[in-house]
């Protein structure tokens, strides 16, 4: 997958190539767990609960179907992080802040592969997001 544009930043092809064994390794993990969720939601009864007989049981049971959707959606929402970073490294615009344009160090890469911004600029919109 490592073709695409000369990529502006620092890292070397092996460099490159461990990062994308991870995010290809990530987006299979999430892809098979994003089905298995799928289907798991879309089977009634799947929690094993009985037929339900009283107000609390079905409770429960909704309860239990909100926690899988709630899976589901974090699953499905970084599978596409993930497939996002691998568009990225294929265009040789990866490891390269989206807001300043500096490289985006391997030790970040590596801990976090889908990153898109430097550790800076990071904790600048975290800022900004909590103060509204």
């Amino acid at each position: 997958m490592l073709v695409g544009k000369e990529f502006a930043m620092s890292l070397d092809p092996s460099k490159l190539s461990e990062l994308d064994q991870l995010l290809q390794s990530r987006e299979a993990e999430l892809a098979a767990a994003a089905h298995a969720s799928r289907e798991e939601f879309a089977t009634p009864g799947s929690h094993g609960w009985p037929e339900v007989k009283d107000s609390v049981e079905d409770g429960d049971a909704r309860m239990m179907d909100s926690l899988d959707l709630m899976q589901l959606q974090r699953q499905e929402a970084e599978l596409s992080q993930v497939r996002a970073a691998r568009q990225r490294l294929a265009e040789g615009s990866y490891g390269t802040c989206e807001d300043c344009g500096r490289d985006i160090p391997f030790e970040r890469l590596k801990i976090v592969p889908t990153a898109r911004y430097c550790v800076q600029d990071e904790e600048r919109r975290e800022k900004a997001a909590a103060a509204r």
